[in-house]
């Protein structure tokens, strides 16, 4: 496994201020089981399995087994890890437990939204749906939807977005597939919740980078990344004005665990490093700086009217993190270190 991947499991599995004991003896079922997240949640608990004997086990649910027992193979010995090969937005079965579900499967890239609105929605819409009837029918002790700093919207507020401020979202923009989907299946939970007396928490998650992201992700940090990586200049599509919330993938891993486990019933907690307050461009010259001695330089292109449409509309989103923090949480991963682990994992991938 690559090397900085499995520190981040590491990480994750030494967490000390989340309740592993409540998941002991019992299933985490998992959904975009092989994507960023979900992979990434999967090694921390299976480290946690095979070197504190934590008894945790994983119901992942994939499209495509032998892609997914190709990724974890390192965990199928183990006999805590299962695999529920289907689609979100068909039925979902499985015969096994399902005391936590955990619902991270989504398109969660700008490509994946301008070349396929509707398939985005698709899988937001049906595949959270059939997700809460199947956690109602197998009881589930809890219910986390993985939602999106997205939903939010522009807003007019300064300062900090706490979990009750919302802003414009415009739903006759194609781009809007995104957040408003998400929106909509935070509701639903929460309806579930509700009429059904089923626990539901929801993670609405800021940017998210570090190792492990796809080769092929289109989000601005992953690229500037793989060309820091490589020692090519990084192009930026923009000026890269906009202040945002990041935070590295581990720091995100144990935030969503903490929601799970102390998370109130019915409420969103957002989960934002306030180690990771950035630009894109302040994300640029801080890989620069990193590399400067390989020649890496960053450089500005800016976009066409047409290519501006694909970008989130999103200007400056700075999330608060005090409610997540009230649960125990602590990030650990500040900017410069999330930057230069990203980028030496995908350096080690390319050797």
């Amino acid at each position: 496994m690559n090397t900085v991947i499995l520190q981040d499991a590491e990480n994750i599995a030494r967490s000390s201020f989340i309740s592993w004991d409540r998941l002991s003896g019992k299933t985490v079922f998992i959904t975009g089981a092989t994507g960023f997240i979900g992979s990434c949640i999967i090694r921390g608990i299976m480290y946690r399995n095979m070197h504190m004997n934590a008894g945790i086990k994983i119901a992942a649910m994939v499209r495509n087994r032998q892609r997914a027992e190709q990724m974890f193979s390192e965990y199928l010995e183990t006999g805590l890890l299962d695999f529920a090969v289907g689609d979100v937005c068909s039925e979902v079965k499985y015969d096994g437990n399902a005391d936590f579900v955990i619902h991270c499967a989504s398109n969660a890239a700008p490509k994946e939204y301008a070349e396929d609105p509707v398939g985005t929605m698709k899988t937001n819409f049906y595949g959270t749906l059939g997700l809460l009837e199947f956690a109602k029918s197998k009881n589930a002790e809890k219910f986390l939807y993985v939602s999106t700093i997205e939903v939010y919207g522009n807003t007019d507020k300064d300062g900090e977005i706490t979990e009750d401020g919302y802003g414009y979202i415009d739903a006759v923009n194609p781009r809007s597939c995104y957040p408003i989907s998400k929106k909509a299946c935070e509701t639903a939970a929460v309806c579930f919740g509700a009429q059904y007396g089923m626990p539901v928490s929801i993670g609405r998650l800021s940017y998210i980078f570090g190792a492990g992201m796809k080769k092929n992700d289109s989000k601005v940090v992953a690229i500037l990344a793989r060309a820091a990586a490589a020692c090519e200049d990084m192009v930026l599509k923009s000026k890269g004005e906009q202040k945002r919330s990041y935070t590295y993938i581990s720091d995100a891993v144990t935030g969503l665990l903490t929601v799970l486990l102390e998370g109130e019933n019915g409420q969103a907690y957002n989960i934002a490093s306030s180690l990771c307050i950035t630009t894109i461009a302040n994300m640029g010259k801080t890989l620069e700086e990193l590399y400067s001695d390989k020649g890496v330089r960053l450089k500005f292109d800016l976009p066409s009217e047409d290519e501006k449409k694909k970008f989130s509309p999103i200007r400056d989103a700075v999330l608060s993190n005090k409610k997540l923090k009230s649960l125990g949480w602590v990030e650990k991963t500040d900017l410069k270190e999330g930057l230069y682990r990203m980028t030496e994992s995908i350096a080690e991938d390319n050797r």
